[in-house]
């Protein structure tokens, strides 16, 4: 039976760097690499003799590919990396119906259900790392969906890591800030854009990576991110609210 490792959002930043460091772990056979750019993945593959190409689109029917996989292969299934997920920067009002569902796919519906797949295939020490976003501690307006999906897989990955406890199955929430990837635009306008507290991909990863091997709910990575945990409890939701958008209008 093989040992196996699930990323999903595989294809590039903090994805495939999750690919590359659980992939050098010696209790790990095969890592299921999974995302919709065909090419990407394979260039992944032909880097590292433990990925497993998996083409799915978690927006439309990829949690079936990947649950087809898992039934025929039955595999001891030791870390499920949910990191996929989909952003927003804009009015509410201008998404349409099929992109708000297919966000709600990819951020929320699509890590459940894969979570609920692999739990029958889990044992003792299996690890679940969750990609959420420090956007997840407070409301963001202008990336309303965005902040709000992440609070969902936040409140969700604290409250199933307090289920499994009995079964030794830990879940593990990263929540950073900016991340340096090249999703991130660098200017508007002709004007640069700053963002405050970027932290690299590779903090993300190892210390979400280390915080699993802990048992840690929480993996919040950088002091920038880690003080906006505490700053968003103690002050006024409405005045955290106002000085992002004051933050961030030049840039809408």
């Amino acid at each position: 039976m093989a040992r196996v490792a699930i990323v999903t959002g595989a294809t590039g930043g903090i994805g495939a760097k999750f690919v590359e460091e659980i992939s050098k772990f010696s209790d790990i056979d095969q890592v299921w690499a999974t995302g919709r750019n065909l090419g990407k993945l394979e260039a992944l593959a032909s880097a590292n003799s433990k990925v497993v190409v998996v083409e799915a689109d978690l927006a439309t029917d990829g949690v079936d590919v990947i649950d087809n996989l898992i039934r025929n292969y039955k595999p001891d299934i030791k870390m499920l990396v949910n990191n996929a997920g989909v952003a927003y920067m804009g009015k509410f009002e201008d998404m349409k119906c099929d992109q708000i569902e297919g966000f709600c796919n990819v951020n929320c519906t699509a890590p459940t259900k894969l979570i609920s797949l692999a739990l029958p295939y889990m044992h003792e020490g299996a690890k679940i790392i969750n990609v959420a976003s420090a956007s997840s501690f407070q409301p963001n307006p202008y990336l309303t969906m965005y902040s709000a999906t992440k609070v969902y897989l936040k409140n969700f990955s604290r409250a199933l890591n307090m289920e499994l406890k009995n079964r030794g199955i830990s879940v593990t929430c990263s929540c950073p800030y900016w991340v340096d990837t090249g999703m991130l635009p660098r200017e508007k306008d002709g004007k640069k854009i700053n963002y405050p507290g970027m932290v690299s991909v590779d903090k993300v990863v190892n210390k979400a990576l280390r915080d699993s091997k802990a048992g840690r709910e929480m993996s919040v990575p950088g002091f920038f991110a880690n003080y906006f945990r505490i700053y968003s409890k103690l002050t006024p939701t409405a005045i955290v609210m106002r000085q992002w958008i004051t933050g961030i209008k030049k840039y809408l």
